[in-house]
């Protein structure tokens, strides 16, 4: 039961995130792909006893209107460092990002909340695999950390087309009435409740603030572990759990 009500949680705060943009998706013929606004393929993942870091990579529209058509596109790379201390809230930073092929260096600037540190980075293809980050503040501490791909056996691809057919009767109804009119947001997201709990990707097809189908999705597996439907008419929500032993 705790795992349940985790899971339809994580839901909810997805939702919550994505109904600030709501774009939708252009008429003909259906492909899941062609109504992305928000497309996350990359996720690393890092932590200490002080900090927490991110590496996370998304395609997304650079400018989020209800127009109905997905507008124009952008690639973001962003670098960012959570510190678990409030005394480091008040340091200055600078990263080396270390691949297997080089590295990437820089700042890192504070948040308009005042509790991450993040920079935008350009030509991460170019370090091969990502392996660690390295941190340093102001007065000269040095914290490497080691970074965990979390895009895995399930990528953003494979988690969109489970998506599809999880919601396939709904997207061939709105098809067959001539406009699916909606867009697509792909992002995988962290259990925080549960340090075992893992990584799920959260899919939603969006309509508008109170019209969207959304499903979590295991990244290791691609089990559909919870899908969600609202409408103004309707709200209806579906768990899939596992027997325990």
């Amino acid at each position: 039961m705790k795992k349940i009500i985790l899971i339809a949680a994580a839901v909810i705060v997805c939702l919550t995130a994505v109904f600030c943009a709501a774009a939708c998706g252009d008429e003909g013929d259906f492909k899941p792909e062609d109504t992305l606004s928000y497309d996350q393929y990359m996720y690393y993942f890092g932590k200490t006893e002080e900090l927490e870091a991110e590496l996370i990579g998304v395609n997304k529209e650079e400018l989020f209107i209800s127009d109905g058509k997905v507008g124009t596109l952008v690639d973001e790379v962003r670098l960012s460092l959570r510190p678990l201390k409030p005394a480091m809230l008040d340091k200055e930073y600078t990263y080396v990002l270390t691949g297997e092929s080089g590295t990437l260096s820089g700042a890192l600037s504070k948040d308009n909340f005042g509790v991450t540190f993040a920079a935008q980075l350009q030509g991460v293809e170019e370090i091969g695999k990502v392996l660690s980050v390295t941190f340093t503040d102001g007065e000269g501490k040095v914290t490497e950390v080691a970074l965990e791909n979390a895009v895995t056996e399930i990528d953003n691809k494979a988690a969109l087309q489970i998506a599809a057919e999880s919601f396939k009767a709904e997207i061939d109804a709105a098809l067959a009435e001539g406009d699916f009119n909606r867009e697509t947001y792909v992002k995988l997201v962290r259990n925080d409740h549960d340090p075992e709990g893992g990584f799920y990707w959260f899919v939603s097809f969006i309509a508008d603030r109170d019209d969207y189908w959304a499903a979590l999705i295991d990244s290791k597996t691609g089990e559909v572990i919870s899908t969600r439907k609202s409408t103004a008419a309707e709200d209806t929500e579906t768990v899939v759990t596992t027997p325990q032993d």
